[in-house]
């Protein structure tokens, strides 16, 4: 099962990389309107990966409930990584719920406010700490070698483009409200 999370992971990725690059450029004013397939592609996907990692969870508690030990400091790197996938699940129902069919299907935010900021720039933080958190697990998963260099680039790689979205979404709001 872990392995198929993992080949969900980098499938997600894979989507996330296409959705996040493409929402930025049309949050900056020069994007398309092919965001919807690549999300719906990746919601079916990380629905899938919530599952499973909503029973690898509670096979972990039940053990730990079976054996009486729970070694939670000894986990809270496995406990990171639960809470900012739930965290980022919630924020993403509020990423999905900010957009709404506007006029000749364009994708329109129903309102752009602080909060909303406040909300996309959350997800991307639970993102970001999802995504760091779960590295090394996945290059482990696929028998990847040499972490420390590759988790590194990796690491630069997606630094950059958080930030690239993060601005995406403080230019937007910037724009949205005429500051």
């Amino acid at each position: 099962m872990r392995k198929w999370n993992g080949i969900l992971t980098i499938l997600i990725m894979v989507l996330f990389l296409a959705h996040s690059i493409m929402g930025s450029f049309q949050l900056y004013g020069v994007g398309s309107n092919a965001l919807k397939h690549t999300a719906r592609a990746a919601m079916v996907l990380v629905i899938l990966h919530g599952l499973i990692g909503a029973k690898l969870t509670a096979d972990t508690i039940r053990t730990a409930r079976r054996t009486g030990v729970t070694y939670i400091r000894q986990n809270l790197l496995f406990w990171a990584r639960r809470v900012s996938g739930f965290a980022l699940l919630v924020f993403l129902v509020l990423h999905m719920t900010a957009f709404s069919a506007g006029n000749a299907g364009a994708y329109r935010l129903k309102w752009f406010t602080g909060g909303r900021l406040v909300t996309q720039l959350l997800m991307i933080l639970a993102l970001a700490v999802h995504l760091i958190s779960n590295i090394r697990p996945t290059l482990i998963t696929f028998g990847i070698k040499g972490l420390q260099k590759k988790t590194g680039h990796i690491l630069f790689a997606l630094s950059i483009l958080l930030l690239f979205m993060a601005a995406a979404m403080v230019i937007y709001y910037l724009r949205w409200n005429r500051i």
